[in-house]
């Protein structure tokens, strides 16, 4: 049968609570706090919102689909309408309108409909299978129509082009003295039916076979569908879970820390880096695939140190805002979940969203070191979305995964960032040319030979404060052309050449020069104040025990290596430098490289 050319508006618009509602704020117990507000044709059945059922059905049988919510529940429809690709333009907030008639004519006038409607109610349960064919011909032969429950609860009526055109500003007066809606959806139904001058059509009986209208019905209590209606379409479930190849294995990516070996403090200056994944330190993302009761759900499970949710009384709730602040780690998942779908659809990449996931993530990465943290959490997730929805290289190339994931960070979180690794392993060399980065969108990236590394450790704060950093103006100063900031990010260029050509030559002495060359410039070109007094100090501690040593990444922490002229005071030197730095309230290791 081809689509239908009536209009189906969706009422939702109604703000005195039904049974289930009520009851629903009556329970404390955490399966029922989630749906506190919850409005009952959003409540799920068999795993998926009501109102998906009846929408998946409408979508291709009506021209248009119109959602009419009021100020209080106008988000829940919106956050629903994401999920099935709804039109948000179509979802329409009648604010505490004055009836249905009101809503009805708002509707007319802000969409301009031209067609004859059908009205339902938001409440409104069927599976389309059992539909009987009298009650799918309404849709297409009736003009003017009232359909009830077996309760004589009116759940859909239709209104023919010609009436629907008395619903303009000239009957506001009216309209106004409808009744107020209410949970049965019309309350005095002999004047909203010699309004719109409706005719009852085949009251619906016992014999009819249309159970599931009763989920319409106001006074459907909390008990009534926990028995009949949670798991009513279980069966459907199953048919499609057959359908699809259902994930059942839970899944486990790790992405590891990067450390900044040589080249700019950041790489937003077109120049060249070269950096290094350690296997000291990783975050690890979890994914486990969804069972066919809740096939289409993404959810997020907090990290219980990174995103505490719960916390043992009042004052370690105080004591963990007052240490990490309130930006958790959720919000890297959920943006690197929009950045990988909007770019799958974008490039036109088929991805198979009907089976969802819970996901979560654990990361021992020191934070606030510039270690690359969030940008770990970010690569296992995006590796783990790949792997999931089974996207190739060919499709979305390791260049380009490093420039999604920085715009995971920068545009969609706020977080400085840069486009450092965050898709190659091991060692890599990267020429952010300005023209090959323009153009290409990423800049070029080669792999090394991590054997041709010297012993590398690393020194950090061990409970660092963001609090107290001096922000640079450098950045700036470059967009604006400052010479003397052009020439500095030259110099730091040219030392991860050099350092390249060291590594290669097997030169460490000379790798080591170069990694005090590139502190000297960075502290000359940013200034003490922002390179920040602890850092001073463990460079200084450094150089005092025969190491060279520079930043890392964004600073509250060194990377150093032993440049002493007599090798058998390596061991002495670096145990020497270990006491003195942890003495001083510093954490030092010793570095492995994360070979690939």
């Amino acid at each position: 049968m081809s689509p239908s050319k009536k209009t189906l508006i969706i009422l939702a618009s109604s703000t005195e609570p039904t049974q289930i509602e009520k009851d629903i704020k009556e329970r404390y117990d955490s399966n029922f706090l989630r749906f506190r507000g919850v409005p009952k044709g959003l409540l799920p059945i068999s795993g998926r919102p009501a109102l998906s059922w009846w929408y998946e059905y409408t979508k291709s049988i009506f021209q248009n689909v119109y959602i009419v919510t009021n100020a209080y529940n106008f988000k829940h429809f919106e956050r629903w309408s994401s999920g099935v690709n709804f039109p948000r333009e179509n979802i329409l907030n009648s604010g505490l309108g004055t009836g249905v008639l009101s809503d009805i004519a708002f509707v007319h006038r802000v969409k301009q409909i031209q067609t004859d409607i059908v009205i339902t109610s938001a409440e409104l349960f069927c599976d389309e299978d059992t539909l009987p064919v009298g009650f799918k011909d309404l849709f297409y032969k009736a003009s003017n129509f009232i359909r009830y429950t077996k309760s004589c609860v009116p759940f859909a009526f239709g209104m023919s082009q010609k009436a629907l055109q008395g619903l303009d500003d000239h009957n506001e007066k009216k309209l106004a003295m409808l009744p107020s809606r209410n949970p049965e959806l019309f309350n005095r139904l002999d004047e909203l039916d010699s309004y719109i001058h409706a005719q009852a059509l085949n009251q619906v009986s016992d014999t009819d076979g249309l159970p599931l209208f009763d989920f319409v019905h106001p006074q459907l209590s909390l008990s009534s569908y926990i028995d009949c209606w949670v798991n009513r379409l279980d069966h459907k479930l199953v048919q499609r879970s057959k359908q699809l190849e259902i994930q059942t294995r839970p899944l486990h990516i790790k992405s590891y820390a990067r450390v900044g070996l040589m080249g700019n403090p950041s790489d937003g200056f077109f120049g060249k880096t070269m950096s290094l994944l350690i296997s000291n330190f990783w975050a690890e993302v979890t994914l486990i695939p969804n069972d066919p009761s809740a096939l289409e759900e993404i959810t997020i499970l907090p990290n219980p140190v990174s995103d505490p949710h719960k916390f043992s009384c009042m004052a370690s709730l105080v004591g963990v805002s007052e240490i990490d602040g309130y930006e958790t780690g959720d919000r890297l998942l959920q943006a690197c979940c929009k950045v990988f779908y909007r770019y799958c659809q974008q490039q036109k990449i088929n991805i198979n969203t009907r089976q969802g996931f819970k996901m979560m993530f654990e990361t021992n990465i020191p934070r606030q070191v510039g270690l690359a943290g969030s940008s770990a959490i970010i690569t296992a997730l995006w590796k783990m979305l790949t792997c999931f929805y089974g996207v190739t290289l060919q499709q979305i190339p390791l260049e380009i995964q490093a420039s999604l994931v920085l715009k995971v960070e920068q545009e969609e979180l706020g977080i400085a960032a840069g486009l450092q690794d965050r898709a190659f392993g091991g060692l890599v060399y990267m020429d952010f040319d300005k023209e090959y980065v323009e153009k290409n969108g990423h800049g070029k990236y080669e792999q090394l030979d991590v054997s041709l590394l010297p012993k590398l450790w690393l020194a950090y704060v061990a409970d660092p404060d963001d609090s107290g950093k001096v922000h640079s103006k450098v950045k700036q100063r470059f967009l604006n052309g400052d010479e003397e900031i052009i020439l500095a990010m030259k110099k730091f260029a040219s030392f991860t050449e050099q350092a390249r050509a060291s590594l290669e030559k097997n030169d460490h002495k000379t790798f080591a020069h170069l990694m005090s060359s590139n502190f000297n410039l960075r502290r000359e070109t940013y200034g003490d104040s922002v390179v920040g007094a602890p850092n001073l100090r463990m460079v200084e501690l450094a150089r005092q025990h025969h190491c060279a040593a520079k930043f890392p990444g964004s600073g509250g922490a060194v990377i150093g290596m032993w440049d002493g002229d007599d090798p058998s005071t390596e061991k002495t030197d670096l145990l020497k430098l270990r006491r003195a730095l942890e003495n001083e309230g510093f954490v030092f290791l010793e570095i492995n490289p994360m070979v690939y």
